[in-house]
Protein backbone atom coordinates (compact mmCIF):
# COMPACT_ATOMS: atom_id res chain seq x y z
CA UNK A 1 0.00 0.00 0.00
CA UNK A 2 1.21 3.65 -1.24
CA UNK A 3 0.31 6.58 1.52
CA UNK A 4 1.26 10.28 0.30
CA UNK A 5 0.43 13.63 1.12
CA UNK A 6 -0.42 15.97 -0.98
CA UNK A 7 -0.68 19.94 0.08
CA UNK A 8 -2.70 22.65 -2.42
CA UNK A 9 -4.09 26.19 -2.02
CA UNK A 10 -7.65 24.78 -1.99
CA UNK A 11 -9.25 21.42 -1.43
CA UNK A 12 -10.76 20.97 -4.72
CA UNK A 13 -7.11 21.14 -6.30
CA UNK A 14 -5.41 18.46 -3.77
CA UNK A 15 -8.30 16.00 -4.08
CA UNK A 16 -6.98 16.74 -8.16
CA UNK A 17 -3.57 16.14 -7.24
CA UNK A 18 -4.60 12.89 -5.60
CA UNK A 19 -6.83 11.38 -8.51
CA UNK A 20 -4.21 12.16 -10.81
CA UNK A 21 -0.76 10.33 -8.94
CA UNK A 22 -3.18 7.66 -7.06
CA UNK A 23 -5.93 7.50 -9.17
CA UNK A 24 -9.71 6.86 -8.26
CA UNK A 25 -10.07 4.18 -6.05
CA UNK A 26 -7.77 6.24 -3.53
CA UNK A 27 -8.96 5.96 -0.04
CA UNK A 28 -8.67 9.36 1.94
CA UNK A 29 -6.64 8.78 5.11
CA UNK A 30 -7.00 12.30 7.06
CA UNK A 31 -7.74 16.19 5.69
CA UNK A 32 -6.47 19.42 7.60
CA UNK A 33 -5.87 23.14 6.72
CA UNK A 34 -2.80 24.02 7.54
CA UNK A 35 -1.77 27.17 9.43
CA UNK A 36 1.50 28.02 8.09
CA UNK A 37 1.53 29.51 4.77
CA UNK A 38 1.43 28.00 1.22
CA UNK A 39 4.70 29.40 -1.22
CA UNK A 40 5.71 32.46 -1.48
CA UNK A 41 2.04 34.58 -1.63
CA UNK A 42 1.54 33.73 1.84
CA UNK A 43 -2.11 32.11 1.47
CA UNK A 44 -3.63 29.21 3.30
CA UNK A 45 -3.30 25.68 2.38
CA UNK A 46 -4.88 22.33 2.64
CA UNK A 47 -3.23 18.66 3.08
CA UNK A 48 -4.47 15.75 2.46
CA UNK A 49 -3.57 12.23 2.83
CA UNK A 50 -4.49 9.72 0.70
CA UNK A 51 -3.61 5.59 0.48
CA UNK A 52 -4.00 3.05 -2.51
CA UNK A 53 -2.72 -0.30 -3.05
CA UNK A 54 -0.18 -1.74 -4.47
CA UNK A 55 -2.44 -3.61 -7.37
CA UNK A 56 -5.11 -1.21 -7.72
CA UNK A 57 -2.23 1.84 -8.59
CA UNK A 58 -0.81 -0.84 -11.11
CA UNK A 59 -4.25 -0.78 -13.12
CA UNK A 60 -3.82 2.78 -13.46
CA UNK A 61 -0.56 3.01 -14.89
CA UNK A 62 -0.97 0.09 -17.32
CA UNK A 63 -4.54 2.40 -18.31
CA UNK A 64 -2.29 5.02 -18.76
CA UNK A 65 0.66 3.33 -20.74
CA UNK A 66 -1.74 2.09 -23.18
CA UNK A 67 -3.56 5.79 -23.94
CA UNK A 68 -2.18 8.05 -26.87
CA UNK A 69 -0.74 11.78 -25.59
CA UNK A 70 -4.35 13.16 -26.31
CA UNK A 71 -6.16 10.11 -24.62
CA UNK A 72 -4.09 10.66 -21.77
CA UNK A 73 -5.06 14.32 -21.05
CA UNK A 74 -8.60 13.96 -21.85
CA UNK A 75 -8.27 10.82 -19.16
CA UNK A 76 -6.39 12.93 -16.61
CA UNK A 77 -9.16 15.49 -16.71
CA UNK A 78 -12.25 12.90 -16.75
CA UNK A 79 -14.03 12.61 -13.72
CA UNK A 80 -13.01 9.72 -10.79
CA UNK A 81 -16.25 7.56 -11.80
CA UNK A 82 -15.55 7.50 -16.05
CA UNK A 83 -11.42 6.64 -14.96
CA UNK A 84 -12.45 3.89 -13.19
CA UNK A 85 -14.42 2.27 -15.79
CA UNK A 86 -12.34 2.80 -18.13
CA UNK A 87 -9.14 1.20 -16.27
CA UNK A 88 -11.93 -1.74 -15.41
CA UNK A 89 -12.59 -2.30 -19.04
CA UNK A 90 -9.07 -2.22 -20.23
CA UNK A 91 -8.09 -4.69 -17.67
CA UNK A 92 -10.81 -6.74 -18.18
CA UNK A 93 -9.92 -6.52 -22.11
CA UNK A 94 -6.52 -7.18 -21.29
CA UNK A 95 -7.14 -10.57 -18.87
CA UNK A 96 -9.41 -11.89 -21.83
CA UNK A 97 -7.07 -11.66 -24.35
CA UNK A 98 -4.14 -13.16 -22.70
CA UNK A 99 -6.30 -15.59 -20.44
CA UNK A 100 -8.76 -18.75 -21.83
CA UNK A 101 -11.44 -18.89 -19.61
CA UNK A 102 -11.33 -22.38 -17.09
CA UNK A 103 -13.81 -22.79 -14.78
CA UNK A 104 -13.74 -24.81 -12.04
CA UNK A 105 -16.77 -24.82 -10.23
CA UNK A 106 -20.47 -23.53 -10.65
CA UNK A 107 -20.37 -21.51 -7.69
CA UNK A 108 -18.59 -18.53 -6.85
CA UNK A 109 -16.58 -17.92 -3.56
CA UNK A 110 -17.94 -14.52 -3.58
CA UNK A 111 -21.73 -15.76 -3.70
CA UNK A 112 -21.02 -17.69 -0.24
CA UNK A 113 -22.53 -15.30 2.02
CA UNK A 114 -21.13 -16.11 5.24
CA UNK A 115 -19.43 -19.38 6.72
CA UNK A 116 -22.56 -20.42 8.61
CA UNK A 117 -24.63 -20.75 5.25
CA UNK A 118 -22.20 -22.76 3.71
CA UNK A 119 -21.83 -25.53 7.08
CA UNK A 120 -25.81 -25.60 6.63
CA UNK A 121 -25.32 -27.01 2.80
CA UNK A 122 -22.38 -29.25 4.33
CA UNK A 123 -24.67 -30.85 6.61
CA UNK A 124 -27.56 -31.34 4.52
CA UNK A 125 -25.33 -32.88 1.39
CA UNK A 126 -24.28 -35.25 4.51
CA UNK A 127 -27.34 -35.82 5.35
CA UNK A 128 -28.37 -36.95 2.14
CA UNK A 129 -25.60 -39.45 1.81
CA UNK A 130 -26.08 -40.91 5.05
CA UNK A 131 -30.07 -41.42 4.24
CA UNK A 132 -29.15 -42.86 0.57
CA UNK A 133 -26.87 -44.97 1.99
CA UNK A 134 -29.37 -46.35 4.77
CA UNK A 135 -32.14 -46.96 2.57
CA UNK A 136 -29.57 -49.11 0.02
CA UNK A 137 -28.70 -51.01 2.85
CA UNK A 138 -32.74 -51.49 4.24
CA UNK A 139 -33.62 -52.58 0.59
CA UNK A 140 -30.57 -54.86 0.07
CA UNK A 141 -31.70 -56.76 3.82
CA UNK A 142 -35.44 -57.39 2.89
CA UNK A 143 -34.73 -58.80 -0.52
CA UNK A 144 -31.51 -60.64 0.96
CA UNK A 145 -34.21 -62.16 3.27
CA UNK A 146 -36.73 -62.85 0.61
CA UNK A 147 -34.10 -64.74 -1.00
CA UNK A 148 -33.30 -66.67 1.92
CA UNK A 149 -36.65 -67.81 2.50
CA UNK A 150 -36.85 -69.51 -1.08
CA UNK A 151 -37.33 -66.64 -3.60
CA UNK A 152 -41.04 -65.35 -3.19
CA UNK A 153 -43.11 -63.98 -0.99
CA UNK A 154 -45.48 -67.48 0.22
CA UNK A 155 -42.71 -67.87 2.12
CA UNK A 156 -43.49 -65.34 4.48
CA UNK A 157 -46.95 -67.22 5.64
CA UNK A 158 -46.14 -69.88 8.23
CA UNK A 159 -46.62 -73.26 6.49
CA UNK A 160 -48.92 -75.89 7.00
CA UNK A 161 -48.37 -78.65 9.17
CA UNK A 162 -47.46 -81.61 7.13
CA UNK A 163 -48.83 -85.33 6.75
CA UNK A 164 -46.85 -87.79 8.68
CA UNK A 165 -45.05 -89.14 6.22
CA UNK A 166 -46.04 -93.26 5.35
CA UNK A 167 -42.48 -94.05 4.73
CA UNK A 168 -39.02 -92.84 4.89
CA UNK A 169 -38.75 -90.04 1.88
CA UNK A 170 -35.31 -89.02 0.96
CA UNK A 171 -34.03 -85.81 2.24
CA UNK A 172 -34.77 -82.87 0.01
CA UNK A 173 -32.06 -80.61 -1.06
CA UNK A 174 -32.04 -76.95 -0.28
CA UNK A 175 -32.70 -74.72 -2.99
CA UNK A 176 -30.33 -72.37 -3.67
CA UNK A 177 -31.93 -69.24 -5.92
CA UNK A 178 -29.71 -67.36 -8.40
CA UNK A 179 -28.78 -63.75 -7.39
CA UNK A 180 -30.63 -61.56 -10.59
CA UNK A 181 -28.25 -58.83 -12.06
CA UNK A 182 -30.59 -56.19 -10.10
CA UNK A 183 -29.65 -57.37 -6.97
CA UNK A 184 -25.81 -57.69 -7.98
CA UNK A 185 -26.24 -54.16 -8.92
CA UNK A 186 -27.45 -53.23 -5.58
CA UNK A 187 -24.97 -54.47 -3.81
CA UNK A 188 -21.96 -53.33 -5.84
CA UNK A 189 -23.88 -49.55 -5.53
CA UNK A 190 -24.17 -50.45 -1.76
CA UNK A 191 -20.63 -51.40 -1.29
CA UNK A 192 -19.51 -47.85 -3.05
CA UNK A 193 -21.69 -46.21 -0.89
CA UNK A 194 -19.91 -47.77 2.07
CA UNK A 195 -16.39 -46.97 0.60
CA UNK A 196 -17.65 -43.02 0.31
CA UNK A 197 -18.61 -42.56 3.67
CA UNK A 198 -15.95 -43.92 5.29
CA UNK A 199 -13.70 -41.96 3.17
CA UNK A 200 -15.63 -38.40 3.79
CA UNK A 201 -15.77 -39.39 8.09
CA UNK A 202 -11.57 -39.57 8.04
CA UNK A 203 -11.53 -36.08 5.90
CA UNK A 204 -12.06 -32.46 7.89
CA UNK A 205 -15.63 -31.72 8.55
CA UNK A 206 -14.92 -27.76 7.55
CA UNK A 207 -14.13 -26.86 4.47
CA UNK A 208 -12.66 -23.17 5.61
CA UNK A 209 -9.61 -24.59 6.44
CA UNK A 210 -7.14 -23.32 8.95
CA UNK A 211 -6.03 -19.76 7.76
CA UNK A 212 -3.82 -17.08 9.60
CA UNK A 213 -5.80 -15.33 12.30
CA UNK A 214 -8.26 -18.01 12.60
CA UNK A 215 -7.36 -19.04 16.06
CA UNK A 216 -8.20 -15.32 17.17
CA UNK A 217 -11.97 -15.15 15.16
CA UNK A 218 -10.30 -13.17 12.29
CA UNK A 219 -12.08 -13.70 8.70
CA UNK A 220 -10.93 -15.14 6.04
CA UNK A 221 -11.41 -11.65 4.18
CA UNK A 222 -8.54 -10.19 6.45
CA UNK A 223 -5.91 -12.95 6.85
CA UNK A 224 -4.09 -11.54 4.42
CA UNK A 225 -3.73 -8.39 6.60
CA UNK A 226 -3.06 -10.52 9.76
CA UNK A 227 -0.33 -11.92 8.70
CA UNK A 228 1.13 -9.14 6.83
CA UNK A 229 0.81 -7.06 10.33
CA UNK A 230 2.78 -10.32 12.08
CA UNK A 231 5.17 -10.48 9.41
CA UNK A 232 6.12 -7.12 10.52
CA UNK A 233 6.59 -7.95 13.87
CA UNK A 234 3.34 -7.22 15.47
CA UNK A 235 2.16 -9.36 17.87
CA UNK A 236 -1.03 -11.46 16.73
CA UNK A 237 -2.99 -10.94 20.17
CA UNK A 238 -2.53 -6.78 19.18
CA UNK A 239 -3.23 -7.69 15.51
CA UNK A 240 -5.70 -9.70 15.93
CA UNK A 241 -7.36 -6.86 18.33
CA UNK A 242 -7.30 -4.22 15.28
CA UNK A 243 -8.61 -6.67 12.77
CA UNK A 244 -11.96 -7.68 14.96
CA UNK A 245 -12.85 -3.83 15.60
CA UNK A 246 -12.63 -3.80 11.73
CA UNK A 247 -14.71 -6.89 11.57
CA UNK A 248 -17.69 -5.49 13.84
CA UNK A 249 -16.92 -1.98 12.15
CA UNK A 250 -16.48 -2.26 8.46
CA UNK A 251 -20.09 -4.02 6.65
CA UNK A 252 -19.02 -7.78 5.46
CA UNK A 253 -19.21 -6.66 1.72
CA UNK A 254 -16.71 -4.07 2.30
CA UNK A 255 -14.28 -6.53 3.80
CA UNK A 256 -13.27 -8.02 0.59
CA UNK A 257 -12.31 -5.08 -0.55
CA UNK A 258 -7.86 -5.28 0.44
CA UNK A 259 -7.44 -1.48 -0.51
CA UNK A 260 -10.16 -0.63 2.14
CA UNK A 261 -9.41 -3.06 4.95
CA UNK A 262 -5.60 -1.48 4.55
CA UNK A 263 -6.66 1.84 4.92
CA UNK A 264 -8.67 1.38 8.29
CA UNK A 265 -6.03 -0.50 9.73
CA UNK A 266 -3.60 2.52 8.45
CA UNK A 267 -6.23 4.69 10.25
CA UNK A 268 -6.43 2.59 13.40
CA UNK A 269 -2.62 2.66 14.03
CA UNK A 270 -2.65 6.44 13.37
CA UNK A 271 -5.32 7.49 15.48
CA UNK A 272 -3.63 4.80 19.13
CA UNK A 273 -0.40 5.91 18.07
CA UNK A 274 0.93 8.25 20.96
CA UNK A 275 4.13 10.26 19.79
CA UNK A 276 5.66 12.61 22.31
CA UNK A 277 4.77 15.68 21.71
CA UNK A 278 7.47 17.96 23.20
CA UNK A 279 10.75 15.49 22.93
CA UNK A 280 13.31 18.10 24.38
CA UNK A 281 11.32 19.91 26.64
CA UNK A 282 12.54 20.08 30.62
CA UNK A 283 16.10 20.73 31.50
CA UNK A 284 17.32 17.10 32.67
CA UNK A 285 17.24 13.97 30.18
CA UNK A 286 18.15 10.64 31.58
CA UNK A 287 18.91 7.77 29.22
CA UNK A 288 18.25 4.83 30.56
CA UNK A 289 18.09 1.04 29.20
CA UNK A 290 20.24 -2.57 29.05
CA UNK A 291 23.79 -2.49 27.74
CA UNK A 292 24.24 -2.78 23.61
CA UNK A 293 20.94 -0.75 23.58
CA UNK A 294 22.63 2.60 22.02
CA UNK A 295 22.06 5.23 24.70
CA UNK A 296 24.89 6.99 24.72
CA UNK A 297 24.83 7.42 20.19
CA UNK A 298 21.26 8.18 20.76
CA UNK A 299 22.19 10.76 23.44
CA UNK A 300 24.85 12.12 21.40
CA UNK A 301 22.47 12.58 18.11
CA UNK A 302 20.00 14.19 20.45
CA UNK A 303 22.26 16.90 21.54
CA UNK A 304 23.88 17.24 18.44
CA UNK A 305 20.58 18.46 16.86
CA UNK A 306 19.68 20.24 20.20
CA UNK A 307 23.27 22.07 19.49
CA UNK A 308 23.55 22.58 16.00
CA UNK A 309 20.20 22.98 14.80
CA UNK A 310 18.07 24.67 17.78
CA UNK A 311 20.96 26.83 19.07
CA UNK A 312 20.60 25.61 22.58
CA UNK A 313 23.14 25.56 25.54
CA UNK A 314 23.56 22.31 27.10
CA UNK A 315 26.08 19.77 29.48
CA UNK A 316 27.03 16.52 29.16
CA UNK A 317 26.92 14.19 32.24
CA UNK A 318 27.90 10.45 32.66
CA UNK A 319 27.55 8.49 35.63
CA UNK A 320 28.87 4.85 33.65
CA UNK A 321 32.24 4.48 35.68
CA UNK A 322 31.95 0.50 35.34
CA UNK A 323 32.71 0.29 31.35
CA UNK A 324 35.97 1.26 30.26
CA UNK A 325 36.29 4.46 28.16
CA UNK A 326 33.22 5.16 28.93
CA UNK A 327 33.47 8.31 30.84
CA UNK A 328 36.33 9.46 28.36
CA UNK A 329 34.34 8.72 25.69
CA UNK A 330 31.49 10.71 26.81
CA UNK A 331 34.37 13.54 27.44
CA UNK A 332 34.96 13.64 24.19
CA UNK A 333 31.94 13.98 22.03
CA UNK A 334 31.86 17.20 24.87
CA UNK A 335 34.88 18.72 23.59
CA UNK A 336 33.73 18.31 20.33
CA UNK A 337 30.32 20.20 20.74
CA UNK A 338 32.22 22.35 22.94
CA UNK A 339 30.03 21.99 25.82
CA UNK A 340 30.05 21.45 30.10
CA UNK A 341 30.93 17.81 30.86
CA UNK A 342 31.03 16.24 34.42
CA UNK A 343 30.80 12.38 36.27
CA UNK A 344 28.04 11.80 38.34
CA UNK A 345 29.17 9.26 41.09
CA UNK A 346 26.66 9.81 43.92
CA UNK A 347 23.17 11.70 44.47
CA UNK A 348 24.88 14.97 46.01
CA UNK A 349 26.81 15.55 43.21
CA UNK A 350 23.60 16.44 41.59
CA UNK A 351 23.07 19.67 44.08
CA UNK A 352 27.12 20.94 43.58
CA UNK A 353 26.92 20.74 39.72
CA UNK A 354 23.31 22.34 39.65
CA UNK A 355 24.88 26.06 40.83
CA UNK A 356 26.87 26.14 37.97
CA UNK A 357 24.49 25.17 35.30
CA UNK A 358 22.11 27.77 35.81
CA UNK A 359 22.47 29.40 32.07
CA UNK A 360 22.39 25.41 30.93
CA UNK A 361 18.75 25.04 28.95
CA UNK A 362 19.23 20.41 29.02
CA UNK A 363 21.47 18.43 30.80
CA UNK A 364 21.89 14.97 28.84
CA UNK A 365 22.76 12.22 31.38
CA UNK A 366 24.25 8.71 30.22
CA UNK A 367 23.75 5.73 32.71
CA UNK A 368 25.34 2.35 32.47
CA UNK A 369 23.83 -0.19 30.81
CA UNK A 370 22.01 -2.81 33.35
CA UNK A 371 19.01 -5.45 32.84
CA UNK A 372 18.04 -4.68 36.44
CA UNK A 373 18.04 -8.43 37.12
CA UNK A 374 18.44 -8.25 41.04
CA UNK A 375 17.43 -5.46 43.79
CA UNK A 376 20.98 -4.69 44.28
CA UNK A 377 21.23 -3.00 40.35
CA UNK A 378 17.75 -1.17 40.91
CA UNK A 379 18.80 0.27 43.76
CA UNK A 380 22.18 1.58 42.81
CA UNK A 381 21.08 3.14 39.30
CA UNK A 382 18.47 5.22 41.59
CA UNK A 383 20.88 6.19 43.99
CA UNK A 384 22.32 8.03 40.57
CA UNK A 385 19.04 9.71 39.43
CA UNK A 386 18.65 13.18 39.64
CA UNK A 387 16.55 14.44 42.77
CA UNK A 388 13.04 14.68 42.30
CA UNK A 389 12.41 18.01 42.93
CA UNK A 390 14.55 18.55 39.50
CA UNK A 391 11.85 16.69 37.93
CA UNK A 392 13.65 14.56 35.36
CA UNK A 393 12.60 13.24 31.78
CA UNK A 394 13.83 9.82 32.41
CA UNK A 395 13.88 7.95 28.60
CA UNK A 396 13.94 4.20 28.30
CA UNK A 397 16.38 3.53 25.29
CA UNK A 398 15.46 0.07 23.41
CA UNK A 399 16.76 -1.93 20.34
CA UNK A 400 14.15 -3.29 17.57
CA UNK A 401 16.77 -6.02 17.15
CA UNK A 402 15.69 -7.08 20.89
CA UNK A 403 12.96 -10.22 20.50
CA UNK A 404 9.25 -9.08 21.46
CA UNK A 405 9.43 -11.05 24.63
CA UNK A 406 12.98 -9.16 26.17
CA UNK A 407 11.70 -6.19 25.32
CA UNK A 408 8.11 -6.49 27.21
CA UNK A 409 10.59 -8.07 29.98
CA UNK A 410 12.71 -5.31 30.19
CA UNK A 411 9.96 -2.83 29.78
CA UNK A 412 8.36 -4.33 33.05
CA UNK A 413 11.85 -3.88 35.01
CA UNK A 414 12.67 -0.67 34.50
CA UNK A 415 9.31 0.47 34.85
CA UNK A 416 10.40 0.78 38.64
CA UNK A 417 12.43 3.94 37.54
CA UNK A 418 9.15 5.87 36.05
CA UNK A 419 10.29 6.32 32.99
CA UNK A 420 7.98 9.03 30.48
CA UNK A 421 8.85 7.73 27.06
CA UNK A 422 10.83 5.11 24.83
CA UNK A 423 13.67 5.50 22.26
CA UNK A 424 14.17 2.60 20.05
CA UNK A 425 17.09 2.38 17.76
CA UNK A 426 19.11 0.06 15.05
CA UNK A 427 15.67 0.69 13.12
CA UNK A 428 17.76 -0.23 10.12
CA UNK A 429 19.04 -3.00 11.10
CA UNK A 430 15.62 -4.48 12.02
CA UNK A 431 12.79 -5.39 10.18
CA UNK A 432 10.45 -6.12 12.82
CA UNK A 433 9.16 -2.69 13.52
CA UNK A 434 6.03 -4.01 14.35
CA UNK A 435 7.75 -4.78 17.98
CA UNK A 436 7.58 -0.98 18.63
CA UNK A 437 3.96 -0.55 18.50
CA UNK A 438 3.90 -3.57 20.76
CA UNK A 439 5.74 -2.00 23.46
CA UNK A 440 3.75 1.53 23.15
CA UNK A 441 0.18 -0.65 23.27
CA UNK A 442 1.12 -2.59 26.45
CA UNK A 443 3.20 -0.08 28.72
CA UNK A 444 0.84 2.90 27.35
CA UNK A 445 3.96 5.08 27.15
CA UNK A 446 4.40 7.87 24.01
CA UNK A 447 7.12 7.33 21.46
CA UNK A 448 9.98 9.69 21.53
CA UNK A 449 12.38 9.14 18.62
CA UNK A 450 14.15 6.99 16.24
CA UNK A 451 17.75 5.84 15.61
CA UNK A 452 18.04 4.65 12.16
CA UNK A 453 22.00 4.71 11.31
CA UNK A 454 25.35 5.07 12.77
CA UNK A 455 25.56 8.44 11.11
CA UNK A 456 25.59 11.62 13.82
CA UNK A 457 23.45 13.83 14.56
CA UNK A 458 21.80 12.89 10.57
CA UNK A 459 20.11 9.17 12.01
CA UNK A 460 18.32 10.51 14.41
CA UNK A 461 14.88 11.74 14.04
CA UNK A 462 11.81 12.65 16.64
CA UNK A 463 8.75 9.86 16.64
CA UNK A 464 5.59 10.63 14.27
CA UNK A 465 3.18 8.58 13.74
CA UNK A 466 3.42 8.77 10.03
CA UNK A 467 6.70 7.11 10.37
CA UNK A 468 6.02 4.24 12.36
CA UNK A 469 2.98 3.80 9.87
CA UNK A 470 5.73 3.38 7.60
CA UNK A 471 7.87 1.15 9.40
CA UNK A 472 5.07 -1.23 10.18
CA UNK A 473 3.42 -1.19 6.40
CA UNK A 474 7.07 -0.93 4.75
CA UNK A 475 5.67 2.01 1.76
CA UNK A 476 8.82 3.85 1.11
CA UNK A 477 12.42 3.03 2.09
CA UNK A 478 14.03 5.12 5.16
CA UNK A 479 14.25 8.93 4.86
CA UNK A 480 17.54 9.93 7.11
CA UNK A 481 17.20 13.45 7.65
CA UNK A 482 20.09 15.83 6.28
CA UNK A 483 22.60 17.32 8.21
CA UNK A 484 21.81 21.29 7.36
CA UNK A 485 21.57 23.65 9.87
CA UNK A 486 18.52 25.08 10.61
Amino acid sequence: MQVKKFEARTMKEALEMVKTQLGPDAIILSARDNNKSFGLVGEGSVEITAAVSEETLQKKKFAESRLREQDRVRFNNSSARQQKELIHKMVEKHVQKNTAPAPITQRRYIDIEDESEFGRQQKVSEERVRNAAQRALNAFQEQDEIFSRGGNSAARKPAAPAPAPTKAAPAARPVVAAESPEVIALKNEIASLKQVITQFQQMPQTFTGSHPGADYGINYDLSFVFEKLTKAGMAPEIAAEILTTAQETLPALKLKNKSLVEAYVARHVLDNTKISQNPTHGKIHCFVGPAGSGKTSALIKMASQMVVREGKKIALFTTDTFKVGAADQMKIYAQILNVPFSVIRTQNDWTNLMRYLANVDCVLVDYTGLSLKSNEEIQMLKSLLPPAALNPNIHLTLSTNAKDSDATELGRRYSVLGYKDVIFTSLDESTQHGTIYNFMKRFDVPLHSFGIGPRVPEDFEFATKERLLDLIFRITKFKQQDSEAV
